[in-house]
């Protein structure tokens, strides 16, 4: 696999254009179309839909498309780690993330800290929970996103530091009458004999689910097949297999009119809360301590006065 073509991969799924793409590249458009009809020969299946106007992923360049970006994005951390090792003035950080964390909120907390540690290289990498981990204890990351996590005696070899909290939106099936649609949020017992539609067990999303119901005294009746992606969630949930549960931000604006609010107890709005972790006891250089420090002092301010639908942790 020729790594220039996966880069003309990624570049046409983000421009959606492959005249657009070749500029990114700085190639020209055939050398770029020729490139991904190279990769797709190899991968045995188109990964894009192209129209007249428009480039689309096509369903199997959209589930592939994440581990062609992860592949991307562990060529350039390599590229990097070896331009560091010669010259110790390039530095970098890498920033595990779960796949239920909101990026753009992430990218909008870590503007400050770039303008302040100029020439500094963030690499995020997503990946399921047990991986994080994995990885950070192995100092293949500097900092992980992830769900809070709920420990009966927290570990004392993490650092936790509350980031951010998203509300939580219940997606009805497509049948949902249309005299219940928009009707204000619900309760886990307004909903409590739908069947539900969970995602992949790796991003925290489906134990939360199962916990909401659990600490409520709810049954939750789970869909037997298991969908891979919050974009299929809210498919199935359209197509009438269940309904969902997901974070605000990954709810897609074409379903706006099915979804509601998820109350909690109290009648209160349902939150996921997010926090940043890394390792207390490891010898991080100079601009990743810098980088802790700014999730510890600058990012609670900046979250608070976020004009966002998001709100900082309690």
């Amino acid at each position: 696999m020729n790594l220039r073509h996966v880069e003309f991969v990624v570049a046409a799924a983000a421009e959606r254009s492959f005249s657009r793409a070749a500029e990114r590249c700085h190639v020209t458009q055939p050398t770029l179309s020729n490139g991904i009809a190279l990769i797709e020969a190899e991968f045995g299946g188109q990964l894009f839909v192209r129209t007249t106007r428009k480039v689309e992923l096509s369903p199997f360049g959209t589930q592939l498309m994440p581990l062609i970006e992860a592949l991307y994005r562990a060529h350039g951390e390599l590229k990097s780690g070896v331009r560091s090792f010669y010259d110790p003035a390039q530095r970098m950080v890498r920033v595990g993330l779960s796949p239920l964390v909101d990026a753009r909120r992430v990218t909008e907390v870590m503007d400050p800290y770039e303008r302040s540690e100029a020439g500094c290289r963030i690499f995020f990498k997503e990946c399921f929970l047990g991986d994080l981990e994995d990885r950070l204890q192995s100092s293949q990351l500097d900092m992980m996103i992830r769900p809070r996590q709920e420990y009966a005696r927290p570990p004392r070899s993490l650092v936790r530091v509350s980031f951010y909290e998203e509300p939580l939106i219940y997606l009805a099936r497509h049948d949902l009458p249309a005299t219940d649609r928009n009707a204000g949020g619900v309760t886990l017992k307004d909903i409590a004999g739908e069947t539900f539609v969970l995602g992949p067990d790796g991003c925290g999303l489906a134990s939360m689910t199962r916990s909401l119901f659990q600490k409520a005294g709810l049954r939750l009746k789970e869909y037997r097949g298991q969908a891979l992606s919050y974009q299929v969630m809210q498919e199935w949930a359209d197509i009438g297999i269940g309904a969902t549960i997901i974070p605000q931000s990954k709810l897609a604006p074409h379903y706006r009119d099915r979804a509601r609010p998820l109350l909690a107890a109290g009648r209160r709005p349902a939150h996921v809360q997010f926090e940043a972790v890394w390792m207390r006891e490891a010898a991080y250089p100079r601009h990743v301590s810098a980088l802790h420090q700014h999730f510890r002092d600058r990012v609670p301010r900046l979250v608070q006065g976020s004009t966002g639908a998001t709100r900082p942790a309690q």
